[in-house]
């Protein structure tokens, strides 16, 4: 069995040890260190499996659905893996509706809650950087429009929507094909738990292939374990903090975790394929 992992840096394993991490500048070398420290690492050892860690530092959900869908479609993960999607923001993604330069990004340099919001749209910021105006009357105006569209138009419905579908589709094909699998959140919840009824198909979803499900995410499980030492800077998350990694201890307590609800869940035993109608 070979385990593939998908997500963010929570998953690329940044932060696992920080003092590691800056004794090189090479980017390889940097993501083989984080590798050592990430969770999918600790979890592989623990189902006796090899891995394929696919995490990436700061990719949105968009890019983690469409890789491990090339993947998928291309053979290059079979029925005899276990697949893991860890997933991000929403607030990574881009949206149609606006310009495809990826300026209309809702997403800061750190996480904290969607209120924080409003703080990223005035400004015209990508990620964390001040960018230039080319044209600084239209900048003006787009300017203008990211206050407007923030307090008139701006709904948690499209990502919603977006959200269930990654993971309806997911969880349709990997089932179609046999492929085990399993899905977490990082530290966002991926649907809400507030969704508004007409748009809600959370009962689509196979709760017992995904961990804490609209409840928690593996932020909300370090925090409540309330140690310094599950973080990267060897500081307790708090209701200000912006957002930061786990270190290599808390990495471990979450395939620690990932594997209890594997094992509970039996979900390394393949069933019997459902009809293709029937998710």
């Amino acid at each position: 069995m070979k385990l593939f992992s998908f997500g963010d840096s929570w998953t690329e394993g940044v932060g696992g040890d920080l003092i590691e991490e800056y004794t090189t500048n090479i980017p390889e070398e940097r993501t083989k260190i984080r590798h050592k420290y990430a969770w999918p690492t600790y979890l592989a050892k623990e189902l006796n499996s090899e891995l394929q860690n696919d995490g990436v530092g700061a990719t949105s959900n968009n890019a983690i659905f469409n890789t491990l869908t090339y993947k998928l479609r291309n053979n290059l993960i079979t029925d005899s893996d276990f697949v893991i999607v860890m997933w991000s923001s929403t607030l990574r993604d881009s949206v149609p509706f606006f310009p495809s330069e990826d300026t209309f990004q809702f997403w800061g340099k750190r996480h904290k809650s969607k209120d924080h919001l409003y703080d990223y749209l005035i400004p015209h910021i990508i990620n964390g950087e001040q960018i230039k105006n080319t044209n600084p009357e239209f900048r003006r105006a787009e300017k203008n429009y990211r206050e407007f569209f923030y307090n008139n138009l701006f709904t948690d419905d499209y990502y919603d929507i977006v959200s269930q579908n990654y993971i309806l589709y997911l969880q349709f094909i990997l089932k179609e094909l046999n492929i085990r699998y399993l899905f977490c959140d990082a530290f966002d919840l991926m649907v809400r738990k507030n969704i508004t009824k007409s748009l809600d198909k959370r009962d689509l979803i196979d709760k017992s292939r995904y961990w804490g499900f609209g409840e928690k995410t593996m932020r909300d499980y370090l925090w409540g374990l309330n140690s310094k030492t599950l973080w990267e800077d060897g500081q307790l998350w708090t209701d200000k903090t912006i957002g930061k990694h786990p270190s290599k201890v808390g990495y471990k307590l979450i395939a620690d975790e990932l594997f209890k609800f594997i094992s509970y869940n039996d979900l390394l035993h393949h069933k019997r394929k459902d009809s293709s109608f029937l998710i």
